[in-house]
Parts: structure tokens; C-alpha cells; sequence
């Protein structure tokens, strides 16, 4: 198929001048109409700096899509590339605002494009969903290039609206007559008239099937007489070649690319090396990157293939093989996922049973669940620390049947390993030690039968630490309120807190590390909400600096939010808002879903109390919770933030509604704080919807249910719509000490907002210049040469606005700005 690059049509290079005028092109057409090589020779007519990644059927996954774009972005800004690989796919807003930043700070060469090949078998949402992000984000000198063979898992609605993108459809690749005519003739077949129009009317221009019927052609094969493609690939490619060629085509076909050394070891062909020459000579759908010396199996004859190996037992030994190459390259999630389709179950169970290989993310492969679910009781029973990951994602993967499913399963193993009359006494107690450390999940939220399970589990590890539960666990569980989760009874705050910080310690033992620093952040949580503000600070700074000794960031992202809440309170807004770009920085670095999460939280909670709803994620002002990611979504801490964000667009209906459906919520694990700002919620919409008296009934409530507790904070954050109630309750009870206390906090803590600075929001004229500038298309150099500065200056004008207005990027900024 390389002849046909000689017939590149000039109309084909004239559509494809697009990718110049739009952030985005999308090359649409079906398997083999020639689209890669389209591009690729274009791109190459035009000398174009170019950033390419094709996708694989295999390799569909955000992390494998990441790799490659931050490999290739490394090529043009080496920097850039090892910031965008040290934070990972970003996996929620805050981090997609760091990458758009990164991606928007580099100085591509003029008329860059990135190609991203076969998007088709892209399978993640997230990736088509980041594209979207950059195109609208319109980095300078950049312009994307999707090639696909269609588009419906890419939502380019919004973009082909404001003009931002083009599809160029499978028309302008179709070979016309004249084409088809010098393309048989460079592949040694001169037809006549008649042959050609036959050619042509049955190929319909697609030069895959021009290239495979010339080939039937020359075996004697008239056009029209296959009745489909895989009919022509088997007459006139496949069975061109001997039985053992054949053979070990089957055999590549279990792997989406791979080199001449692991064809080798898979395929167990000694010729395996000769084989490639000869075919890739021979084959225009096989082809190699002489870069990195790997193969690819075009689509076409790939499909052929996979359909052609019917022995499943060969494709198993295939796979198993494939498993053991990544393996010895210590590739073990790719090695795991390999067993797992070859059905290797005691490979995997005992790679799994490994004490050694247990790592915090040892089940992240694809068809673990699946293939552990069909696995007997009594096979898993003999792999007992494998058996346990499987019940630990069991319980913490966010599926109610399933978290039953691991409990009952939890029960059957214990008893088999207690009564198990042969098993060695130092063995069994490590299996029920562990049992025991996985039992805390089961009586999450319960600080007692926690601390219980977790010093069972030490003593029958005789003070080791698990194998099951290590120092990378999530130990606050995504919420960025510790005493929050475990605060579950009216009167019992300071018990709680107390207990915690005297018997939680016993967890980091257990787990090398897991939750240090938790005894200091309960007693800051405690001192933040009942108005001891030295306490506070002085807890949360012990917090952080001993979190970081074993990388606790939850536990640091807790002790953060705490600081924020006491400087807002104190009327330190600068320090808070300082603080907080800090923190969202080190949690961007972390690239875990269930830290950003946290940060989103923290974020909304924070902007909800200096009145920015503009600032508070959108997912949470809407109410959206699909793109949070919480290990115990009943944890709930995401809906007081939603009631906050909800209490600032001032519609008090949807106030007074949701705090019945709140409650639902905060009854799931007996959130007393939740219960209490959903209390204050109420008591906010009915006084603004009924009058003074129904809301005082409530905030009296609200009141009643603080009051033994002493806790303060919680009000004072209402401050603002709270004034007018409380002056009635103060002046109604001029003897009640709480009371007084709450109504201080509440004034103190609405005048700090009042005179909180602004200047956050406030751009220069200069600034505000280049950002309109910026919104009416113009690229950096473009707003350079209009306002006679340099490049660099612009640069930086961006940079600070960015900072300002506290987004990730050009299109946030002018979002927010307008």
C-alpha cells in the first residue's frame, strides 16, 4: 500500500488544511480508505512539527494515553513532558486546569499538530472528553487531528457550534476512476475499460479493497466474485502464504503490537524473525516502526485473523505466554490482565498469594472482578491473601451487593481458617490477623469495633504490619473532614474525639504509616468546630508536618481544610485562598481520584463560604455527583458543600426541597454535622420563604442540637444569613452564654467577609486587554504584535491572569471573567 502514497490527491491536501484553521479536524471514514496515510504524508508535505499517537485495541486506557501524550509533549518542552507525567490523566477539574495550564505554557512550533490515530479504539470517555478541553482551550500553535472511523463516542456538539471544529468525511479519501486507474498500474495490472469501471463500481473507491482485489486478480480471482472483505483477505493474502506462515499469522494475532524478540517468545517460532521480513516485505498491512522496531498488524488483516483462531486452547497458551514476557519485563498489571484472559487462574492466584508482589494496586487489571467471582470458594481459600484483595475490593468498590457479597464471604473464610486442624499456628494467626484488618471496612464509621478489629489484628501478627492494608490506603476515605466520618451521636463530640486521638494511632502500626498524624488532626477538627482557635492551628501544623513523614496526603488535606476554616474565621482570606492554590498543587502531584475529590471539596466548602459560587466546582453546584469519586458516597460530606452552593444562588426552594432528601443522605452513617448544616439549611429557606418565626423554629433546632456539644463554627460560617435570627434568639435568651457565643461568631465572621480583599477578581487594564484579546482568537504572538510587546511578556500577562482568577487555563479564564 506505500504505492499509493504517489496518488495523494491535491483536493485530499486541500481539506486537510483545516487542522491550520481549527483547534480540532476529525478525518472520518471507514478501515481502509487510507486515512493514516493521508495525514501522514500531508503533514509531512507541509513539514509540520507533529506529535502522534495512535491508539490499539488493547491499549485503550487513559494511563496508556497519557504516556504517550506526555512522551510526546516532552519532545517539544522536556519539562512540560515530565510535569504532565508526574501528574497523571487528570482525573477531575482541578487537575485538568493544571494540565491545560502546562499544555498552555508551552511554545509549540508554528502550525504543531497533534495526531491522535484510531481514536475509534479509544474506549475511555475521558480521553475524547480532555480533547474536547484542549480544542476548546485553543493552546497557541497547536491544532489536534483525530483519525477514526467514527465519532460517536466524541461529543463535538459545542465545539462544531462555535466554529471550533471540522469533520472531514470519507468522500474526500475515495479514489476516483482516474486514480484507481494509475494505482493498478503501479501494482503491475493494466486494465481495460471495461475491468476498471467493474473495478471501480465494486471498490467504490476504497483503495483497501482496490489493493486485496488486484491481489485476487492476480491469482486468477474476478472482481465481484468475493462476497466480502474477510472472503478476499483469506483467498488472496492469507492463503498466498505457506502453513507455517499462516500459522504464526494466527499467532501474532493475540498481541496489538510487539517486537521481533516477543513474537518470538510468544509465538515459540524459531523463524519468527524471518517470518516479520518476508511478510512486512510482502504485506502492506503489516508494517514496523523503525524507531522503536515494533510491529503493527493493520486492522483489516488483524480482524481477519482474531476471527480466523477458533482454538481457544492456542489463544490461551498465547496469552499465558504474552503474561510470562511482561512479567520477566515487570510489566505486572499488563502480565495479570494477560493471565486473566488466558483463564490461568493458579498462575494468577499465586502471583496474587505472593506476599512479596502484594502492592496497594495489584487488582487494578481488567476482568478481575469478573474472573475472581467464577473462581470456587474452596480454590480461593487455598490462596488466602489473593482471596482477601478480592473481598477488600469487594467491600470498597462502591457496589452495595457486592459489598455484601464480601462480607459473607469475609464470614465463611474466617471460619474455614479457624477450623482448619493441620494449618501451622504462626500461619493461621497471619491469615486471621489479616482477617481481621479487612474486617475494619466491614464496621466502617463505628470508631469502636474499628479500633477492636485493628488491635485483634496486631496481636495476632505479633506487632507486624499487614500485607493486605499499606502506607498508599486511603485512609480518611475521599472525606476532607475526619471527625466528620465518625461523629455519630448528639452529645458525644468530645468523647469521640478524645477516643480517636488516644486509639486511632494503633492503625498506622498496623499499616506502615497508614493515617499518621490522625491523633493531632482530631483534636484540630474538635478544637476548629467548638471555637478553640489556638488549639486548632496548633493541632492542624502538628498534623501536616507529621503526615508528611509517611506521605498521608488525606491526612494532610484534612489538616489543611481545618487551617483554611480558622483563617476565614480570623479574617485572614489571603492565607486561606494562599493555602489553598498550595494544596490544590500537592494534590494535582498525587493523581488520585479520591484526593481530587477531597480537593474539589474542600474547594466548594471554602469559595461557598467567601460567597464565590463562580469558584465552586460545577459538578457540585449542580448537583452531578457522577464525576466525584467516593469510596462510601454515604460518607455525604459532598452535600452539605451542594447545600452551601445551593444556599448562595438564593433559591430557597430547592432548599427547603433538598434538605429532606439531605437527611437520607447523613442517616446513612449518622452524620451528626451533616444533620446539623442541613438544620441550618432549613432553618436559612424557611425563614426567607415563611417569615422570622418558622425560621427561628428551625435555627432553634439547630441550636438544640449543638448546644451540648458547644459546637460554634458551623453558624458562624452562615454568618450572613444567620444576623437576623440570631439577634432575635440573643435578645430573647439575654442570659444564655452559648447563645452569645454563636451570635459573636456569626457578626465577627460576616464583617471579616466584608472586609476580605477582592483583588483576587480585579485584573489590570492591561491584563484585562490581553485576556479580550485572548477571547476574540487571538494567539499569543497575534496579541504581541497588536500591543508591540513580546511574546514573553504576553506569556506572562496570561500566567498572572490565570493566577487571579484562579483557573488552569485561557478558557476558564474568559469564562470566568465574562
Amino acid at each position: 500500500m506505500k504505492k499509493q502514497k504517489a496518488l495523494r490527491r491535491d483536493r485530499v491536501n486541500r481539506a486537510l488544511e483545516s487542522v491550520f484553521d481549527y483547534p480540532l479536524t476529525v478525518i472520518e471514514a471507514p478501515i481502509g480508505y487510507g486515512k493514516t496515510t493521508a495525514v501522514r504524508e500531508f503533514l509531512a508535505l507541509n513539514n509540520c512539527p507533529v506529535l502522534w499517537l495512535s491508539f490499539l485495541p488493547g491499549e485503550d486506557t487513559a494511563s496508556f494515553f497519557w504516556d504517550r501524550l506526555s512522551e510526546e509533549i516532552g519532545k517539544q518542552d522536556e519539562g512540560a513532558g515530565a510535569k504532565l507525567r508526574g501528574l497523571g490523566f487528570p482525573a477531575d477539574a482541578p487537575q485538568l486546569a493544571t494540565v491545560l495550564s502546562i499544555i498552555g505554557e508551552v511554545d509549540f512550533k508554528q502550525n504543531t499538530v497533534l495526531v491522535l490515530d484510531d481514536f475509534h479504539l479509544s474506549k475511555d470517555p475521558a480521553i475524547g472528553a480532555f480533547i474536547i478541553q484542549i480544542a476548546k482551550e485553543q493552546p497557541d500553535n497547536l491544532g489536534v487531528l483525530i483519525v477514526t472511523r467514527d465519532t460517536s463516542t466524541l461529543d463535538i456538539t459545542e465545539l462544531l457550534a462555535k466554529g471550533l471544529c471540522n469533520i472531514l468525511p470519507q468522500q474526500i479519501l475515495r479514489f476516483t476512476d482516474d486514480e484507481v486507474r494509475a494505482y493498478s498500474v503501479l501494482m503491475g495490472y493494466r486494465l481495460t475499460d471495461s475491468e476498471l469501471k467493474q473495478l471501480c463500481a465494486y471498490t467504490d473507491g476504497w483503495i483497501s479493497m482496490v489493493y486485496l482485489t488486484l491481489l485476487g486478480l492476480g491469482q486468477g480471482i474476478p472482481v465481484g466474485r468475493q462476497d466480502a472483505v474477510s472472503d478476499l483477505i483469506e483467498k488472496a493474502l492469507y492463503n498466498a502464504y505457506d502453513a507455517d506462515i499462516r500459522r504464526f499469522l494466527l499467532w501474532l494475532s493475540a498481541m496489538d503490537t510487539f517486537t521481533a524478540q516477543q513474537a518470538a517468545f510468544v509465538t515459540q517460532e524459531a523463524r519468527a524473525e524471518e517470518f516479520l521480513k518476508k511478510l512486512r516485505l510482502e504485506n502492506a498491512f503489516i508494517v514496523k516502526d523503525e524507531a522503536t522496531g515494533v510491529y503493527k498488524i493493520h486492522s483489516v488483516l488483524l480482524d481477519f485473523l482474531r476471527a480466523m483462531q477458533k482454538d481457544e486452547g492456542e489463544k490461551k497458551a498465547l496469552w499465558r505466554r504474552l503474561g510470562e514476557w511482561h512479567l520477566s519485563r515487570g510489566a505486572r498489571l499488563p502480565a495479570y490482565g494477560d493471565f486473566c484472559r488466558a483463564g490461568d487462574v493458579e498462575r494468577l492466584l499465586s502471583l496474587l498469594n505472593d506476599p512479596e508482589s502484594i502492592a496497594y494496586n495489584s487488582t487494578y487489571f481488567e476482568g478481575f472482578l469478573e474472573l475472581f467471582k467464577s473462581i470456587p470458594h474452596e480454590t480461593l481459600i487455598r490462596h488466602p491473601f489473593a482471596y482477601l484483595q478480592f473481598i477488600d475490593t469487594l467491600l470498597t468498590d462502591g457496589d452495595p451487593a457486592d459489598a455484601q457479597d464480601g462480607a459473607a464471604r469475609l464470614n465463611e473464610f474466617e471460619a474455614a481458617i479457624a477450623g482448619a486442624p493441620d494449618m501451622a499456628p504462626d500461619f493461621k494467626n497471619r491469615i486471621l490477623g489479616e482477617i481481621h484488618t479487612t474486617r475494619i471496612f466491614t464496621v466502617f464509621n463505628d470508631p469502636k469495633r474499628m479500633v477492636a478489629h485493628t488491635q485483634e489484628a496486631l496481636r495476632l501478627l505479633d506487632g507486624g504490619v499487614s500485607y493486605i492494608m499499606m502506607q498508599q490506603n486511603e485512609f480518611t476515605f475521599g472525606s476532607p473532614h475526619f471527625l466528620y466520618t465518625y461523629y455519630r451521636e448528639q452529645g458525644a463530640l468530645k468523647q469521640t474525639a478524645q477516643y480517636m486521638a488516644a486509639e486511632f494511632p494503633c492503625f498506622p502500626r498496623l499499616a506502615s504509616g497508614c493515617g499518621t498524624g490522625c491523633d493531632y488532626l482530631t483534636m484540630a477538627e474538635y478544637a476548629l468546630e467548638t471555637g478553640d482557635w489556638h488549639e486548632a492551628e496548633l493541632n492542624a501544623r502538628k498534623t501536616i508536618v507529621k503526615a508528611k513523614t509517611k506521605g498521608q496526603t488525606g491526612i494532610i488535606i484534612c489538616a489543611c481544610f481545618t487551617l483554611m476554616r480558622l483563617f476565614i474565621r480570623l479574617g485572614k482570606t489571603a492565607e486561606a485562598l494562599t493555602l489553598l492554590r498550595r494544596l490544590r498543587d500537592a494534590v494535582a502531584r498525587e493523581n488520585s481520584v479520591f484526593y481530587n475529590t477531597s480537593m474539589e471539596l474542600v474547594e466548594g466548602y471554602i469559595y461557598a463560604c467567601l460567597g464565590r459560587p463562580e469558584s465552586i466546582p460545577e459538578w457540585i453546584s449542580s448537583g452531578d455527583m457522577s464525576p466525584a469519586h467516593f469510596m462510601y458516597e454515604g460518607i455525604a460530606f459532598n452535600y452539605i458543600v451542594h447545600g452551601k452552593a445551593v444556599l448562595l444562588s438564593r433559591d430557597y426552594v430547592r432548599l427547603e426541597m433538598l434538605t429532606e432528601e439531605f437527611a437520607s443522605y447523613f442517616s446513612v452513617f449518622h452524620n451528626q454535622l451533616g444533620f446539623l448544616h442541613n438544620k441550618i439549611f432549613e432553618a436559612v429557606a424557611k425563614y426567607w420563604l415563611y417569615g422570622m418565626e418558622k425560621g427561628l423554629a428551625a435555627l432553634n433546632d439547630a441550636l438544640d442540637m449543638a448546644r451540648e456539644d458547644h459546637i460554634v463554627l458551623p453558624f458562624a460560617e452562615y454568618g450572613p444569613d444567620l444576623l437576623d435570627m440570631m439577634r432575635e434568639i440573643d435578645y430573647a435568651h439575654p442570659g444564655d452564654a452559648y447563645v452569645k457565643e454563636v451570635f459573636a461568631a456569626c457578626e465577627a465572621y460576616s464583617q471579616n467577609l466584608k472586609n476580605a480583599p477582592q483583588s483576587a477578581l480585579s485584573l489590570s487594564p492591561r491584563e484585562r486587554e490581553i485576556l479580550t484579546l485572548a477571547s476574540d482568537g487571538l494567539k499569543r504572538d497575534e496579541i504581541a504584535a497588536r500591543l508591540h510587546v513580546s511574546a514573553s511578556t504576553v506569556k506572562t500577562h496570561l500566567q498572572h491572569i490565570y493566577q487571579k482568577l484562579e483557573v488552569g487555563g485561557k478558557a476558564a479564564a474568559i469564562k470566568k471573567a465574562q
